[in-house]
Formats: structure tokens, C-alpha cells, sequence
């Protein structure tokens, strides 16, 4: 567990030092705003995509070919965009294609995660990969801008370098899955049938409808109030510290609590936050409300995917995560696309928009979402010779 989450640390500081200079990088290439959009959006859509084969193939062929060999195509890749050669639109295919390798490793990872943890600690270990990514999220993009003073292609080097730093130390995670013999058939994994997987990606698409409504919204709701950039980042910087000072602890509080109320009172205290913050207009109340909601989105995506590594059998794993990828992501596109888009129409339609969003899945967990680890699945946790599965 230690290099799965040491390796993510390394390989995200690095992709994520890339998301404030590639704006830049192709608008020295020429490209427009229309071209700029494509450029980010066309990783993120590849990603989606490729989220359910992937979780399929990581099944089929074990985890540790999918992580090592997903990660060493993205950096292959990042060093193409760094040598800068050819035109913007081959650059573009380059991007694209590296969203097809980032699809491709999820699954695996969030697999592997659950293959090394027992169900009595998956919460807690998938609230430290969100944290270990929010260090990424915050550290990179810092890295980022300092490389970019010396070259807006650097950004691509440093992605490069940390995703092949990063398969140093994944390489010394042990396969948790032999992968299916031959020609055996899949057993089939009917996630529309099972409240353990369905409920969860509802969630989890919620979860990803808000955060990236928020990544299109929330430099525009405070420049409406009058505040410049560097209030903007520093917001969003102190937005990031509870979900680091309360993952592990946060994850530990739901592998030992009632999950279903415990997420419902998580998504009905985001939504009750986003539903205010179009009445809000000066900065301290703005910070308050954004520290509160962060408590409450600090377990959601760790509980929502613990729940699906519980209910999912070891063989379908993968595609288990395949498929709340799928949701996550897609529920993404859509709020960046639509509640984003609802925001040039009248402020508060977007916030209100994913206040809805969450108040259903708090509904909606509250329901049908499963209380406890089912302890069947837990007693199928692989266990490995000489590797403990909670060190």
C-alpha cells in the first residue's frame, strides 16, 4: 500500500503541474480559444471512454500490467509533447492519447487498492489516495508555473519524469490478480442489479458533476465579487486543507459507522452549501461555507468506491471500477459542460443545479445505499505470501 500510494503521489504532483501552462502551450502554437477547449477536453472524454474496456482488460490480464504499462505510455507520451515537434492538431492527438493511458490506469489502481486492503480499512485507504492527490493537485501546479518561466513545454518533462519515477516505486507492488486463463468466460457482473455498485456510481457522478462545475464557476463567482486571481487560488488552496487533515481519520470514522447515513448526511450538507452560495457576497462567509462543505465532500468519493470494492467480486473488480470511473468522469463532463454553461444564464441556476444533484444522491444513499462491508466479499480479500495486507 505504501508504493501504490507513494507512486500516485509522484505521477499526479506531475500531471497536475501540467493543468495551468496548457492553456498556454497552445495558444503559442497558435490555437484558438476552440482550440485550447479541445485540447483539455479531449484527454477527459478519451478517459471516460476507455474507463470500462480498461477495467475489463485489468480483470483479464492483472493489475500490474495495466499500472505499469499505462503509466509508462503517458510518460512516452509526455516526452513526445515535450520534444514540441509537428503540428497543433498531432499535439492534440498526443494530449488524447494520453487520456486513452490515464482511462486505462484507473480502474487498475482503484483495483489494486482494493485487492491490498481488508473491508475493514477500504474506506480508510481510499480517503488516503484522495489525499496523497490533493497534495499532487497542490504541489503541481505551483511546480508548473516555475518550469513554465523556462519553457511552456517543460510542463510535458516534468510529467514525463514523475510518471517514470513513479513506476519505481509501483513496480514493487505485487500482482493481486492472476488474471483470467485463456479463453475461461468472464462471469458476469450485473452492477444495474446490485444497490453495493449502482448506487455508489450515482453517487460518484454527482460527486463529479459538482467539483467540476465548480472548477468552471468559481474563478467567475468571485471575480463577479470584486477579487482578483490570487484570492481565487488562495481560496481554492484552503478548500483542499480539511480533505488533508481528515482523510485518514475521516476514512476510519466510515469503516466503523453506518455508511448509508453517514453519506447522506454528507451529500445533504454539500448540497445545503451549494444551494447558499449564490447569497453570499463578501469573503469570509465565502471561506466558512467553502471549509464546511469541504468536511462534508472529504468521505463522499473514498465511501462511494470502498462500497463498490465491498460489492464487487474479485474477479470483476476491474470492471467494477471501470464502471464508477465511467460515472465519475461522465458525471464531470456533464457539469462542466451544462451546470457550467447554466452559469452565463443566471448565477444561482448552477449552484442551485448541484445543490439538486446532491440533495438526490443524499436521498438516494439513504435509501438504497448498503450500511456495512458485506463480510462475505471481505473473507475473498486476496491474501499474498509475506505481504501484509493492511502495512
Amino acid at each position: 500500500m505504501f508504493w501504490l500510494l507513494s507512486g500516485q503521489l509522484i505521477m499526479f504532483t506531475g500531471v497536475a503541474a501540467m493543468f495551468p501552462v496548457a492553456p498556454l502551450y497552445v495558444r503559442r502554437h497558435g490555437g484558438s480559444s476552440l482550440d485550447i477547449a479541445l485540447f483539455i477536453a479531449g484527454p477527459l472524454i478519451a478517459n471516460t471512454l476507455a474507463q470500462v474496456p480498461a477495467g475489463r482488460l485489468t480483470d483479464r490480464v492483472g493489475r500490474r500490467p495495466m499500472l505499469l504499462g499505462s503509466r509508462a505510455a503517458y510518460g512516452i507520451l509526455a516526452f513526445l509533447l515535450f520534444a514540441d515537434l509537428g503540428p497543433l492538431w498531432l499535439l492534440a492527438v498526443l494530449r488524447t492519447l494520453q487520456g486513452v493511458a490515464s482511462g486505462a490506469y484507473v480502474p487498475a489502481l482503484r483495483a489494486a487498492l482494493v485487492d491490498l486492503s481488508g473491508p475493514e480499512k477500504r474506506a480508510e485507504r481510499f480517503a488516503q489516495l484522495q489525499a496523497v492527490e490533493m497534495v499532487g493537485l497542490l504541489v503541481g501546479p505551483f511546480l508548473g508555473g516555475l518550469i513554465a518561466l523556462w519553457r511552456d513545454a517543460g510542463i510535458f518533462a516534468v510529467a514525463g519524469t514523475a510518471n517514470l519515477l513513479g513506476l519505481v516505486a509501483m513496480r514493487r507492488i505485487p500482482e493481486t490478480h492472476a488474471g483470467q486463463v485463456g479463453d475461461a468466460p468472464t462471469p458476469p457482473l450485473r452492477w444495474w442489479r446490485q444497490p453495493g455498485i449502482l448506487v455508489p456510481c450515482l453517487g460518484v457522478a454527482a460527486f463529479g458533476t459538482v467539483f467540476s462545475m465548480y472548477d468552471v464557476v468559481w474563478p467567475l463567482y468571485l471575480s463577479a465579487r470584486g477579487y482578483n486571481s490570487l484570492v481565487i487560488g488562495v481560496s481554492i488552496s484552503l478548500y483542499a486543507v480539511p480533505i488533508l487533515l481528515l482523510a485518514r481519520a475521516g476514512g476510519r470514522l466510515a469503516d466503523r459507522s453506518n455508511r448509508r447515513w453517514l453519506m447522506a448526511g454528507s451529500f445533504a450538507l454539500c448540497g445545503g452549501c451549494a444551494s447558499l452560495y449564490p447569497t453570499l457576497r463578501t469573503l469570509t462567509p465565502i471561506l466558512i461555507l467553502g471549509t464546511v462543505e469541504a468536511v462534508g465532500f472529504v468521505l463522499i468519493e473514498p465511501v462511494m468506491f470502498a462500497v463498490i470494492g465491498d460489492s464487487s467480486p474479485p474477479a470483476a473488480r476491474g470492471r467494477a471500477m471501470g464502471i464508477g470511473g465511467l460515472f465519475q468522469f461522465g458525471g464531470s463532463a456533464f457539469g462542466a459542460a451544462v451546470l457550467g454553461t447554466l452559469y452565463g444564464l443566471g448565477e444561482g441556476i448552477a449552484f442551485w443545479g448541484a445543490a439538486g444533484a446532491l440533495f438526490a444522491a443524499a436521498l438516494l444513499c439513504a435509501l438504497a445505499l448498503p450500511p456495512r462491508a458485506p463480510g462475505a466479499v471481505g473473507a475473498s480479500t486476496v491474501e499474498l505470501p509475506g505481504v501484509p495486507l493492511d502495512s
